[in-house]
């Protein structure tokens, strides 16, 4: 009787512990997103990041204030580059999202005439 009981918490145990392994292996789906901004001053990179702080969907955000670039990493299922920028806007700051542009080889370019 001892052992059917120990077997059984045993088994329940084990079973427990696979399926939390089993959730904890979610694929990582974020986003990283940067964005120039306006704010210069150490005042405006605490309220920015601390208001991103609060917003559904921001997992982390740095703002580097030499550039003026902010960096923010964000679930695309919770909120997108749009809402990211508005909340910005509404600090009174300037937010334009950076694409990066792929060069060309210096070999592949069009030569004019």
């Amino acid at each position: 009787m001892k052992r059917n009981a120990i077997f059984s918490v045993t088994l329940i145990l084990s079973l427990f512990l696979l399926q939390t392994a089993a959730f904890a292996q979610k694929k990582d789906s974020s986003k990283i997103v940067k964005l120039q901004t306006s704010a210069h001053t150490e005042m405006c990179k605490a309220k920015i990041e601390k208001t991103l702080a609060y917003e559904k969907g921001i997992i982390e955000s740095e703002l580097d204030r030499e550039s003026q670039i902010l960096t923010v990493k964000y679930n695309p299922d919770k909120t997108d580059v749009k809402k990211i920028i508005a909340v910005i806007t509404s600090l009174g700051h300037d937010a334009i999202e950076i694409t990066e542009k792929i060069e060309k080889p210096e070999g592949q370019e069009k030569q004019q005439k």
